[in-house]
This record gives C-alpha cells, structure tokens and sequence, in this order.
C-alpha cells in the first residue's frame, strides 16, 4: 500500500499496481474478468510431448436470465469466476470478492453478518434480518437463500459464481434491488466414474480437506459426493488469552440426479454446514493495544451456525417450450455471544456482554418457470415464485458499573428483572410472497434486439416482537403488507460481429415492514418499501482474433426510500427507517488479454462510483445518543426503563442532524484489481504462475458521514499462486500466497446503533501461505 502520509487518489494506487504482476515475473491470470469463469486448461500434448495452448480466450456459458447464453451476448453487466480460480485466489468465503467483481463491496456487520452492497445498494439493517431482506440477493442453483447470515458459509463445490450487477426486478424480484449472486454447484454426471481430493495446510494451523466422487450407477442415474473440512487458529488475539477469527467449519453435500431420456432430468440435493468457533474479532478504536491483531476484551465471543439446504430441480423440454421447477427447504440455526463493549471492563468502566444473539429460521421456496425454446424470432421465460418463512430472533443483553457480571435469565413467570438486564427480545416472524413474471425479447433483425419485462411482487409479515420478557406491556403486533410492479426495459444492437452494445432501465424493490415500536418520537411505526430505478449504457468487445476482450458499462442509481437503522430518542423506540432519495453513478471496466505465443494471460477491472444523499433529511446517530446522555444533566441514571424522560428525550432529539449531501454508505470511489498468469511448459509438465494486486477503495460505513466513526480506509492486497501439473499425471501441486504484504485492511468499521454504541474495526485475513496437493481421476 501507498505511504498513508502522502495524499494520493485511488487512480494511482490502481495503476502503479498494474506493475505489479510483471515486477515479480510476468505471473498471474483469471479471477474477476467475467470470460475467467472457465477455468485455465492445457491443450493433449502434441507430437512433440509439450503441451498446446489456447490460441482464443474461451467461450464461457452463464444462465445468468434463467437460459445459457454466452457471457459476451448478455445484454447486462455480470461477472463469472471459476471455482478453480477462487481456489487460486484464496477465497473461502464472500468477502473474498471483494476488488474481484466491478461495482461490488462486501463488508462484515457486528462481526457475524456479511452485507453485500453492489453499486452503492445493499442492506443498511442487517441487524434486523427479521423484519427485512437483503439489497443483494444470494441464490445456490436456482434457490433464493432467505437470510444474509447464510452468507457467512464457506464456499464449497462450486462450479462457478455468477455475479449480476443492478435491480434484477424481473427474474428475481425482492432483495435485488443491487443485484443478484448465484452460486452454481457441480452437478452429478452420466457415465462418467470420477473424483478428486486434495488436502491443504498452511500457517496459523490451517488444515483444510476436500473430496468429491461421481458415481454413475446404470444409463439414467448418477450420484455426486462431496465434502470439506476447515481449520486454523485465530488471526487475532485477546489479551485476556482467548482467540478470535478462527475458523473450524465443515460442509457436506449429496446430489442425485435421474435423467430417464434426453428432454427430462430430476436433481435432488442436500446440503449442510456446521460452524463452531470463536467469534470474528472487533477491535474497538479506543483500544489501547496498537497491533490490529490484538484486542483488550474480557469477555469470549462465539459463533455456532448450523444451515441445511434440500431442493430438488426438474426440467422437462416440451417440444415448444421447456418447464423447470424448484423446490426448496432451508432451515438455520444460529448462536452466538460477544462483547458489546469491545473493550475490558478496567479500561471502559463499563461491561457489555451480549449473552445471545440468536436466530433460527424455517424457509420453504417454490418456483416454476416455462422458457422458450432457443432459435425462434421472441425468445420468452414466465413463472411464478413463492415463499413462505417463519423466523425467530431471540437477544440477551447485559450491561453495568460494578463487577457483579451475572447473567441471569429471568422465569417465564417473573415479576421483576435482574438489575444488569440491558435489553431482551424474542421475536417470531411468518413472511408470505408470491410474485409472477415474464420476460421476452424479440428479435427486430440479426443485429437488433428489443428485450421486456415486468414482475409483481407480493410480500407480507405477521408476528409477535416481545421485549423484557412481555413484564411492561404485551407483545408488539408485526402486521404488514404491500404489493408492488417492477420490470425491465432494454435493447442491444451488434455494432461488428464481435461488438455489441445494450441500454436497459430496471426496476428493483424490496418489502417494507412493521417496526412493533409503541410509543416512538421519531423512527415511524412502519418503514415503507425500497425502490430503485437504474439506467445503464453498456459495450461488450472481442478484438484480436478473441484475444483480447473489453467490456465497458456505465450506471446512474435513483435509489428511494432506502432502509436504515434509526435511533429513536425514546429508549428502545426505534427500528427502521427511509431516507427518501440518494443518487448513484458510476462507470465500470473490463479486460482480458492474451498474449506472449498465448502463455500470458491479463485480467483487469476498475470501478469509478459516486453516491449521494439527494435532498433534506434529519437522522438521529446512535453516537449522538450516547453523547446526549453523558451531557445532559437530566439524563443522568436514566436512558432506559423504568420510566421515560421527556426532557431528556427531547435533548436528545436534539442532536439530529441533515443528511443531505452526505455520501451513501459503503460506496468506494475507486476499486478494482489486476491480475496476471504466465504458463512454463516443459516436457515433464506445466508450471503456472500467478499473481494479484487487488484494490478496495475508501468509503463511509454509515450515512451519517461521522469522519472519526464511519470513514473506512482503502488497502491494497498481492496474491501469488504457483501451480504444477506434471504430465501424465493425476497429481497436482499449487503454492499460494494471500495479502504477501500482511496489511491489516480495514474490511469494516461498525458503530453498534444498539447497547452502548461503541465503534469497531474488522480487519481482513492476514498473510497466509497454503501449500496444496491434489489428486483427480
């Protein structure tokens, strides 16, 4: 990274990094360049014994809009990666995407929720993930995962990622107002008997396993197999003995498929995954430790998660049309404690455990579609989705002065709580939607392409938001619901066989809810849906013969009534708001290049973006609070229950302040990576070296635009990767090297708007060397 003392933009950091690859010898290759999705692959050798290579970047086939096309055909802005290029870039998890695809910012929310935020929209209330959803949607073959701390999962089996940028209104519906994720698994094939493991170990005590078998098992049916275990020690350490950030984790999946002819196949999957282990670290900023690696905390952090996933794929090809169906069951089991305070008792004066934050889910999705067959003058897709979900959100909060740090859980039947009770809550949530849609493109001439559609969405919630165990009221009533269009308007026209270029208008939205407050002053008692209207101009490119490939999209967000965390001055009142307008554009770049007699390969992306909070709107920061009370005389010994102060709320009420012109959160100006593979061929095999400059931008965490608490710094990280793979061999060998420089980047800054307010900084896995062997039959 660039000396932090000199004032640079993030242009500077993004070219100079440009050197790096060829600095340390002309290495690296695919990774976020969306024509990366296949992985790299050496020709049968010649007569000569050395191996061929490809003269043609490849094809890479998506079903990004519910059909295969190719990538460079798809009128929208998507990125592919390879699941073998993630594996060489060291990414276990979501975060690790983050520089690897145009326009997208991943970042931890209170250490255990990762929030996705593409082109400036995501989700700013993670921390209440019963009442809303997610601005970026995840699915795992073709089912929408319902809850954002699924997202916390390790990667596992896949073929590939598909990452579709801006409102997916119509084929995706609610909790696309960003985008869409798919994750798209390896799948049972026919007729062919074959597997792989590889086990791994590295610094930190990493030890990590896979395995992967296909059975085939007569003409019509095949099974797939398939498991992986994760571990390693802490990244980071108390000083009070125990560690944080580690991982033990284990996933496990069965796939069985029956194809009894050509136009009909069943796939039936279960997938699992099991966490156990302390929990992320969140270092305080007034910690008084300065490594990034260390924090002054008395009180262990935990997480357990515990994620199914069974669904079951059928397609049937009608000689005019082909049906598909998914059908999904999700259940997840989350617990966890951690401190509040992020710091020690001696040093803040005050503890803060959060002795359960725990949340369980039950989630049933059902989806048909019905899609053209290919070649015809309209190619069209109609279907219908449905959901229904029931979750549960259980907190216990202790907090207070003395020693006395006891976590007594009160009787159903109790009459009063234990005096260092801060906050409880235990909340059901029954969610219902259903939503139709279609989309169709007619096809004008060769070259003209004319591409609409609409969706209406339909979403309601029900349930019960019981706070301090119902002793000061009985439960608040979740009752809402609302209806809304959204839709696609687009056309693309090839300029040269090989050019194209589209212009789309979108709409997106996400469901608005009830917040269940009863007596608030100023967060409303219900918050109202988000929409968002995206336009995008677009080119995609293949020059040289398909050896080099530029794709260039530029986008201009009118975002409404965005979700956030409000603070109500009344204690415990708030919940959910909207800021009405923000406006985001931006400009996004693309590039794959090979080179050198086709042993070079290049791969870049950059990302320009600017967000902005559009006109008057006064919001209460939860530091705010916290200053407001510590000020005030009047509420000294107050800020909770028993009984309310008007005066002091109204001092607190007070502190509100205009938002307008401030930068929308988690917006990087700049962003964006490089990469760069060279092949040595020999007559005893093929060595691939690889390396990696990948840049995240500064942003702001929160609207509030607080410098001391929101302001998140830019890092830039190097990767290596050395692949060997003998000839005639089953046998493979790879070296990689993640963040060579061992930069403690700033992945997060989280002021909690809950318990005592405190601001926390998460930070990016350190260096780590893995050395892997493989095998494959």
């Amino acid at each position: 990274m660039l000396n932090n003392k000199k004032r640079t933009d993030g242009r500077t950091v993004i070219w100079a990094g440009a050197l790096v690859p060829f600095v340390l010898g002309m290495q690296a290759a695919y990774g976020q360049e969306a024509d990366a999705a296949m992985p790299e692959t050496v020709a049968p050798a010649g007569k000569s014994g050395s191996p061929a290579l490809p003269d043609k970047i490849e094809q890479v086939i998506i079903t990004a809009e519910k059909r295969s096309v190719n990538i460079q055909n798809a009128p929208l802005s998507v990125t592919a990666i390879s699941g073998e290029n993630l594996q060489k870039s060291n990414i276990t998890a979501l975060n690790g995407l983050n520089g690897q695809v145009p326009g997208m910012s991943i970042a931890k929310s209170s250490g255990y929720e990762t929030v996705v935020t593409m082109r400036g929209v995501g989700s700013e209330t993670p921390e209440s993930a019963y009442a809303t959803a997610p601005g970026v949607s995840l699915h795992v073959d073709g089912v929408y995962i319902a809850n954002s701390i699924s997202l916390d999962q390790s990667l596992f089996d896949l073929d590939r990622i598909e990452v579709l940028r801006g409102p997916q209104g119509t084929l995706f519906g609610q909790s696309s107002t960003g985008g869409t994720i798919n994750l798209i698994s390896k799948q049972p094939e026919l007729n062919d008997f074959g597997g792989s493991a590889d086990l791994s170990a590295g610094n930190y005590k990493l030890r990590q396993g896979r395995v992967a078998l296909n059975i085939p098992i007569g003409e019509t049916v095949a099974v797939r197999g398939s498991a992986q275990k994760n571990d390693h020690d802490g990244f980071a350490r108390s000083t009070y003995g125990f560690g944080l950030d580690e991982l033990h984790d284990a996933s496990g999946k069965l796939a069985m498929m029956w194809k009894p002819n050509a136009d009909f196949s069943a796939i039936l999957t279960g997938q699992w995954y099991r966490a156990n282990q302390n929990g992320a670290e969140q270092k305080n900023i007034l910690d008084p430790e300065p490594d990034p690696r260390t924090v002054t905390q008395d009180y262990a952090s935990t997480f357990k998660l515990a994620a199914d996933l069974y669904h079951l794929n059928l397609v049937y090809n009608l000689p005019w049309a082909t049906f598909k169906s998914i059908t999904s069951y999700q259940t997840l089991d989350h617990k966890q404690h951690m401190n509040g305070a992020r710091l020690d008792f001696a040093t803040l004066g005050v503890y803060d455990d959060v002795a359960a934050w725990n949340t369980k889910l039950q989630n049933f999705t059902q989806e048909f579609d019905l899609q053209s067959q290919p070649g015809g003058k309209v190619d069209w897709v109609t279907g219908l989705f449905i959901m229904k979900q029931r979750s549960n959100q259980y907190v216990l909060e202790y907090s207070g002065k003395d020693l006395a740090r006891e976590h007594i859980v009160p009787a159903d039947n109790a009459t009063s709580l234990p005096a260092n009770l801060k906050y409880a809550e235990n909340t059901t949530v029954h969610r219902t939607s259903w939503a139709p849609f279609f989309q169709t493109t007619y096809h004008v001439t060769d070259h003209l392409r004319l591409t609409g559609g609409a969706r209406y969405n339909s979403d309601a919630t029900k349930g019960d938001r019981g706070t301090y165990f119902n002793l000061y009221g009985p439960p608040g009533k979740i009752n809402y619901s609302s209806g809304k269009p959204t839709g696609k308007l687009a056309i693309d026209y090839d300029l040269l066989p090989q050019s194209m270029i589209y212009a789309n208008v979108t709409r997106g939205y996400k469901p608005g809810g009830d917040n269940a407050n009863s007596d608030p002053l100023m967060v409303p008692r219900a918050f109202k849906p988000e929409t968002i209207t995206a336009y995008e101009l677009g080119s995609k490119n293949r020059f040289l013969d398909n050896t080099l490939r530029l794709n260039f999209s530029a986008f201009l967000n009118d975002y409404r009534n965005m979700q956030y965390l409000a603070v109500d001055p009344v204690p415990y009142q708030g919940g959910i708001g909207n800021i009405p307008r923000t406006r985001i554009y931006g400009l996004e770049a693309e590039a794959s290049w090979l080179t050198l007699a086709n042993r070079l390969r290049m791969n870049a992306n950059l990302t320009v973006m600017r967000g902005l909070v559009v006109g008057d709107y006064k919001t209460l920061d939860a530091a705010g609070v916290a200053n407001a009370v510590a000020a005030t005389p009047i509420c000294a010994g107050y800020y909770g229950f028993p009984g309310p102060s008007r005066a002091c709320e109204a001092a607190i009420a007070a502190q509100a302040s205009n938002v307008k012109g401030n930068s929308t959160p988690k917006t990087p100006k700049y962003q964006g990576s490089i990469n760069g593979s060279y092949k040595f061929l020999s007559e005893h095999g093929v060595l691939t070296s690889r390396a990696e400059y990948v840049y995240r931008g500064a942003f702001v965490y929160r609207v509030f635009n607080n410098g001391a608490l929101d302001h998140v710094a830019s890092y830039g990280l190097v990767n290596l990767n050395f692949d060997y793979q003998p000839n005639d061999s089953n046998v493979r060998y790879s070296v990689a090297v993640s963040n060579l420089r061992n930069k403690a980047g700033i992945n997060s800054r989280y002021t909690d708007p809950y318990g005592i307010g405190q601001t926390s900084n998460e930070y990016i896995a350190p260096r780590q060397v893995i050395a892997t062997i493989g095998y494959s039959f």
